[in-house]
């Protein structure tokens, strides 16, 4: 897939920037390129995976006047970068921001600029705000989400409340675990686990669902048993609203060399457990490992992509995947596919689950819910 990622703020930037980093590192066909916008300096400066030329400083002092932003001289740059961008052809936008931020004033205009000059489809990858953070915050959110919901075509969502929470139990799980081997078995890479910054790590997280997407349809040593390209991630998510990302992956043991007979042998006797491992994997992502805790039933359309050494891809377990979200979604547009590598490529199994047209997600509701109350206790 050929992604142009514009992040914004703080939050949005640096996610742009992982973003970009991954996808340089795993992608072979892709176009992938970033521009980031922010009004820190020192934050702009870390973005080593964004090019000097599409990092744009935004002065503190017009955060507070959205409406004259379109003739700031920071806001003309922007545009005349996505142009350069827009000759080498993209296949979608996606904008990248924190909720709760300041610069979050933006995205209507930066939108209005985008539909100006390209013809993509434009989404948005929001990080919502962890209830510490304060109730300006929360409530700023709650707003922007009302308004870019209106202007996306389609909006992702990932919950800092639950991924800050998965950071906080993995250090604290390495931290008291020192059993050889123990780092190995948890869900972070060895990246991200380097870093110190949770946020960091969140965002390693939320760059490895984006990397999955911009990979899938790509040529691979191991052509895939169910193609899945695309036409068909956009097609998933385009005018769906509200959208999570679901990723459950585990890693493989290493295998000892046997002999051919021994290997037909035991994909044989292991073919129940292969199809078992799919399938809890892929409870996983709908439950636990999810970008954002929603209902799977009000879900209008769904995808489901197997990640994974090709001998360890069970077609049983799939199907039974296929199955069940196939029953549970509210829609009847469900798409799959797997995206498998050799061996010496892959060392995880994982399982990738896309809901889009989400009627429920809990979190947004919650804050949502705050704009209400406030609304509600107001005197006529």
């Amino acid at each position: 897939m050929r992604l142009l990622v514009l992040g914004l703020g703080t939050a949005g930037s640096r996610i742009a920037n992982a973003i970009v980093g991954l996808a340089g590192k795993t992608t072979q066909n892709t176009a992938v390129h970033a521009i980031a916008v922010d009004n820190d300096p020192e934050v702009l400066d870390t973005l080593t995976n964004i090019e000097r030329r599409a990092k744009f400083y935004f002065p503190r002092d017009n955060i507070g006047s959205p409406e004259l932003l379109t003739t700031n001289f920071t806001i003309d740059e922007v545009k005349a970068t996505l142009r350069t961008y827009d000759t080498t052809g993209h296949d979608a936008i996606l904008l990248c921001a924190g909720l709760g931020g300041g610069l979050t004033d933006l995205i209507p205009h930066l939108v209005e600029i985008i539909r100006e000059t390209m013809f993509e489809p434009v989404f948005g990858l929001v990080t919502l705000p962890v209830n510490e953070e304060g109730e300006d915050r929360l409530r700023r959110a709650a707003i922007n989400m009302r308004k870019i919901r209106r202007l996306l075509d389609g909006v992702i969502v990932f919950d800092n409340q639950i991924w800050l929470g998965k950071v906080n139990e993995q250090k604290e799980a390495v931290s008291h675990q020192k059993v050889q081997g123990l780092s190995d078995k948890l869900r972070f890479s060895g990246a991200e686990k380097r870093d110190t910054d949770p946020y960091d790590q969140v965002n390693q997280q939320i760059a490895k669902r984006i990397q999955i997407l911009i990979q899938a349809g790509e040529i691979q040593d191991t052509p895939p048993q169910m193609v899945l390209d695309t036409r068909e991630i956009l097609n998933t998510i385009t005018g769906m609203d509200l959208i999570t990302l679901g990723l459950a992956d585990e890693l493989l043991e290493e295998k000892a060399r046997i002999s051919l007979f021994r290997q037909k042998e035991e994909s044989i006797v292991n073919r129940q457990e292969r199809a078992g491992r799919i399938v809890k994997l892929a409870e996983r992502a709908v439950y636990r490992d999810i970008s954002a805790y929603c209902d799977l039933s009000s879900a209008k359309k769904a995808l489901i992509l197997l990640l994974g050494p090709e001998e360890e891809l069970s077609m049983k377990g799939f199907m039974a995947v296929r199955k069940w979200i196939d029953d549970s979604i509210d829609g009847y547009e469900l798409r799959s596919g797997d995206n498998p590598l050799s061996t010496r490529q892959g060392t995880s199994v994982g399982v990738l689950i896309i809901l889009a047209g989400l009627g429920t997600v809990a979190r947004v509701e919650e804050l949502d819910q705050r704009i209400t109350e406030k609304t509600s206790t107001q005197p006529d």
